[in-house]
C-alpha cells in the first residue's frame, strides 16, 4: 500500500490579490476547500499546509492537517514551490517518515474537489506514470496566436497550423495550477513537478480556475454557484 502525502503551499504574501489564501469564499476561507478535498479523497497518510503566516495557520488548525512552519527564505516572491516541497519532505524524513507519492494542491483552486484528486491518482497508477498534473483545454486555440510588435503590427506565429481545420490541429492543453502528483523518488531526483513519464488529468474549464486576481475570484464564485460545487453546506 503506497504512502502518500498532500502538500498545500500557502504563503501569506500575495501582490495581485492580497491575503488570497484566506479570503472568504462562499462562507469560509478559500484554503479550507483544498484541505477538505485532500481529506475527503481518503488517499493521504499526511496532509500538510506549509506556511509562514499565522492567520493561514489559524484558518486550517483543527481541520485534520499538519502545519509546517515554512523557512523565511522560502516565503519570498522568488521562492519556488518545489523548494517548499523538498523542505517538507526533508522535515518528515528526519522523523523517519517517507512517502511513495506526493500531491501538491494549490489552495487557490477551490473548485478542484476530492473526485479530481482521486481520479488523477487513479490515472497516475493505471498508467504507471511518475507524474500527473491537472490540465485544461485552451479557451481559444493557441495556434491562432499572433506576434505583436512595438508598432502594433501582427504576424501569425504558426500560419501553417492556424489554417488547418479544427480536427487536424494538434490537441494541446495547459497546466491549470490546481494539482500535481509526483513519485517522491523521481521528485527527489529531478526536483520538479513534471518530467518524463507524465500524464495529464483533463479537467473542465469551469473547475480549472486558479485564483490570482479579483477577476479570477469573481469567476470562481460564479461557476461555484452555476454548477453548485463546493457549496457552504456541502
Amino acid at each position: 500500500m503506497a504512502r502518500n502525502i498532500a502538500i498545500i503551499p500557502a504563503r501569506g504574501g500575495s501582490k495581485r490579490l492580497p491575503r488570497k489564501n484566506v479570503l472568504p469564499f462562499l462562507g469560509k476561507p478559500i484554503i479550507s476547500y483544498t484541505v477538505e478535498a485532500a481529506g475527503k479523497s481518503g488517499l493521504f497518510d499526511v496532509i500538510v499546509v506549509s506556511t509562514e503566516d499565522s492567520e493561514i495557520a489559524a484558518a486550517v488548525r483543527g481541520s485534520g492537517c499538519e502545519i509546517h512552519a515554512r523557512s523565511p527564505e522560502l516565503a519570498t516572491d522568488t521562492a519556488r514551490v518545489v523548494h517548499v516541497i523538498r523542505e517538507v519532505l526533508d522535515t518528515f524524513a528526519r522523523k523517519e517518515q517517507r512517502f511513495d507519492f506526493l500531491c501538491c494542491l494549490y489552495p487557490t483552486a477551490p473548485l478542484r474537489d476530492e473526485e479530481d484528486v482521486q481520479r488523477s491518482y487513479d490515472l497516475l497508477l493505471s498508467r504507471g506514470a511518475d507524474y500527473c498534473l491537472a490540465v485544461t483545454e485552451y479557451e481559444v486555440s493557441p495556434f491562432f496566436a499572433f506576434d505583436l510588435n512595438e508598432r502594433s503590427e501582427v504576424r501569425r506565429r504558426w500560419p501553417e497550423l492556424a489554417l488547418l481545420p479544427p480536427w487536424q490541429k494538434p490537441r494541446v492543453v495547459a497546466d491549470n495550477g490546481s494539482l500535481y502528483w509526483a513519485s517522491v523518488l523521481r521528485f527527489m531526483e529531478l526536483g520538479e513537478l513534471e518530467g518524463p513519464n507524465a500524464v495529464g488529468y483533463l479537467m473542465p474549464r469551469h473547475k480549472s480556475i486558479d485564483i490570482d486576481t479579483q477577476e479570477d475570484f469573481d469567476m470562481a464564485e460564479f461557476f461555484a454557484g452555476k454548477y453548485r460545487i463546493n457549496k457552504k453546506d456541502s
